[in-house]
């Protein structure tokens, strides 16, 4: 049947083109960096360019094509990543890459390293298993679930993976990712109990939490055994049912959420939470000016800032929070937040300077506040735990290398020895490693004479290396 004009063969609608199908950005893109690329490959690319070039029509009567489209370039998507498996095997094993290959993909390709080790040891596993290598490459299985097997049975004898394996291919094509793991898990509770030991070790030693913080949020990943991640989970998920109030409209994950927080807050409450090395309590610490501590509690709004000098001196600082004993950029809080820590924190109050506000709500409150004495002269050598706050509110960290509060030490300038009294104006916070060069007569603290907004309260100079040299000569 010849096509009707301007549609394709049966009537169906041609695809519209993109005003830039002809735009070589794309392969330029994709072929930079790279100029001795198979002519295969760059054909795909072009092919891909082509593709990428056609405007897409969002309704009813294309529906059914729109998904056919779906369904088939997540196919490709798959057999893309087996090639590119299949190429990276070849590659290593003529040692052509200049990196390793997930560091390869991620500098070159700019993949995260998840994906990157995910492809990678998919490649590996299909290159010992080849009908799982053929699988993939025909899109029947996807990256996802021959990295689940691979990394499900890795540490094992090949044998045993091999006997799992057979096993498990004839139905992996119908399986998703948590069906692969819940299937292989079934498996290693069958193996001999030699192997499940060597597999329980291998778990163990993978265990692990880390965390990375985004966007004012802090993403948290753990990998833990199956009777720790049972018991830690059971105990949410526990915690997490007894919050849960009708209509609150709240995911099962949000409530994870909060039943995680609690846990640690209702350590914290206890004080089943260990002092850092510093000293300083384990504590999320938000520091904040009086005058802006004022607006948030009266629920004003925050003016535009024209003078950020006044601002500063005014003490109309923003909501800054830090952890102590962890280090890190600090983060801005805003108001809710803000609000939230001034009704349900604990407080330590820190009266720096307030500036004249004793009429407002935060400084009336800071003022009622049992006070700490901050010198204590010669009655003690070491620093209170209310005179450490102080320094780290006023020095911040080390005051040579700006290493955080919690992994610092007090020092006192003029040593103890000498008279000098533990004072948090006669005192400082050092790092482990600047407090040793301190005593070793290799820096010089000094006072600042006029410590404008902003300015440190110390000055550090070098001492000219002839100097502290003699004064060792001297002393030995």
């Amino acid at each position: 049947m010849n096509p009707e004009p301007g549609g394709g063969t049966n009537g169906e609608p041609r695809p519209a083109r993109h005003p830039a199908a002809d735009d070589p950005v794309l392969v330029v893109h994709v072929l930079s960096g790279a100029s001795h690329c198979p002519p295969e490959v760059r054909r795909l690319i072009e092919s891909l360019a082509a593709v990428t070039a056609t405007e897409l029509v969002s309704d009813l009567a294309g529906g059914a094509a729109l998904t056919d489209r779906v369904t088939a370039l997540a196919r490709l998507h798959t057999i893309i990543d087996a090639e590119l498996g299949r190429t990276i095997a070849a590659a290593v094993t003529a040692d052509a890459l200049p990196h390793s290959p997930v560091t390869h993909l991620e500098r070159s390709a700019a993949w995260s390293r998840a994906g990157a080790s995910r492809t990678v040891t998919a490649t590996r596993f299909a290159a010992r298993h080849r009908e799982i290598g053929q699988m993939w490459r025909r899109g029947a299985v996807s990256t996802e679930v021959v990295a689940a097997l691979a990394r499900g049975l890795q540490q094992l004898p090949f044998d045993i993976e091999q006997q799992i394996v057979a096993a498990v291919t004839p139905e992996l094509k119908r399986m998703s990712v948590a069906e692969v793991k819940e299937l292989v898990s079934r498996a290693l509770d069958l193996l001999p109990s030699q192997d499940r030991d060597a597999a329980e070790q291998h778990d163990y030693d993978r265990r692990g939490v880390w965390w990375t913080t985004h966007g004012g949020m802090t993403m948290i990943k753990a990998d833990l055994p199956d009777v720790d991640g049972t018991a830690v989970t059971a105990a949410l998920t526990a915690l997490a049912e007894s919050l849960r109030v009708e209509g609150d409209g709240l995911t099962s994950g949000q409530r994870r959420a909060d039943a995680l927080t609690t846990i640690v807050n209702s350590a914290a409450a206890h004080g089943d939470l260990p002092a850092s090395a510093a000293g300083l309590p384990v504590a999320a610490t938000i520091t904040i000016g009086a005058a802006e501590a004022d607006r948030v509690a009266g629920g004003a709004s925050r003016e535009t800032v024209t003078d950020l000098t006044a601002l500063v001196r005014n003490g109309a600082d923003p909501a800054r929070l830090a952890v102590t004993p962890t280090h890190g950029d600090n983060a801005t809080l805003g108001d809710a937040a803000a609000r939230f820590a001034l009704c349900a924190g604990t407080w330590t109050g820190a009266l720096v300077d307030d500036r004249g506000r004793r009429s407002f709500p935060i400084s009336q409150a800071l003022g009622r506040t049992r006070s700490q004495p901050l010198a204590l002269g010669r009655s003690t050598r070491l620093a209170s735990t209310g005179q450490r706050i102080a320094l780290a509110l006023r020095d911040g960290g080390c005051i040579l290398c700006d290493r955080p509060a919690g992994e610092c030490q007090t020092h006192h300038v003029t040593p103890w020895s000498e008279g000098g009294t533990t004072d948090v104006d006669e005192m400082c916070l050092l790092c482990w490693s600047h407090h040793r060069q301190v005593d070793l007569g290799r820096w010089k603290i000094l006072r600042n004479s006029d410590p404008g907004p902003g300015a440190p309260y110390w000055t550090v100079a070098p001492v000219p290396r002839h100097q502290w040299r003699q004064a060792r000569h001297t002393a030995a």
